[in-house]
């Protein structure tokens, strides 16, 4: 008789281990890339979407404003902003979602920091998946990165929303011949000796006016008016100077470049489609 206790017991304490949420999952298209390998314990807080801000940013109706994690969608004035917000509020707006926390809790602007979830989607994933935002970690908060840099991968694979392809006629030989992404020093105080180096291996001149250079944070700079002649090569520097034939300056006060955790460099025609892509692990 104790022994069936005993079992009873036991049954009944597995069974209520398992009242916590599940291991999230995506749904449909690709649902098995990104089955999640973390632990099925997970905190979940409901909460309900009153407004959509943008691409990444949603705000309940209790008027806390959450910010997405992992991910960095187009902002004001960038080519595929409206669609990524559209795309945001026919995944969130007016529902019911759960909100997953990683390690830090809110942003410097006072943003809850979440992993959202409609019906055991991760949204965050969702959004990277469909090519309107890239992924963005800020360590500790990487609890989903595997699945944000797969879904990245497949978004870039079919060159679909940030990762449509330019059609521009240098887009296939401007390139990174060489990236100083770690100044020497304080980069805070020695912000000219990071920079980029790209190159034109055209057999043509290409007119770069009103092209840009971008980091997965979205810092932009924008080329003035500027033609890189036939095998010739610029360099961007991140500081301040007098802009040249061959060095251009993005006049920044603060380093653009991640160095501990890498980065992305993000070249775009004047209509904002991808040129180039350049990723570096840091150190």
């Amino acid at each position: 008789m104790r022994f069936v206790l005993s079992l009873l017991i036991i049954n009944a304490i597995l069974v209520s281990g398992c009242i916590n949420s599940p291991a999230p999952r995506v749904i449909g298209r690709d649902a098995d890339f990104f089955q999640s390998t973390t632990a099925t314990v997970r905190e979940l807080e409901s909460a309900v979407v009153s407004r959509v801000v943008d691409g990444d940013t949603v705000e309940l109706t209790t008027g806390e404003k959450v910010r997405l994690l992992g991910i960095n969608a187009p902002e004001d004035g960038q080519r595929h902003c409206g669609e990524a917000t559209d795309r945001l509020k026919e995944l969130v707006l007016g529902k019911e979602v759960q909100l997953e926390r990683d390690i830090t809790d809110k942003d410097g602007h006072g943003r809850l920091l979440r992993y959202v979830f409609v019906n055991n989607e991760n949204v965050n994933v969702k959004i990277v998946r469909d090519g309107l935002a890239n992924v963005f970690i800020i360590e500790p908060d990487d609890r989903y990165e595997k699945e944000l840099r797969m879904a990245e991968s497949l978004a870039k694979n079919e060159g679909i929303g940030i990762w449509k392809r330019s059609a521009d006629a240098c887009a296939d030989c401007i390139v990174v011949s060489y990236f100083h992404w770690n100044a020497k020093g304080d980069d805070r105080k020695n912000l000219n000796d990071e920079y980029v180096t790209i190159e034109n291996e055209c057999n043509f001149s290409c007119n770069l006016t009103n092209w840009s250079i971008g980091d997965e944070a979205l810092h932009t700079y924008a080329f003035p008016e500027f033609v890189l002649g036939e095998n010739e090569n610029v360099t961007i520097c991140t500081g301040s100077g007098d802009d040249g034939e061959s060095k251009l300056y993005w006049k920044s006060k603060t380093p653009i470049w991640n160095n501990e955790n890498g980065d992305a460099l993000f070249l775009r025609d004047k209509n904002g489609d991808l040129v180039l892509y350049y990723h570096y692990e840091g150190y």
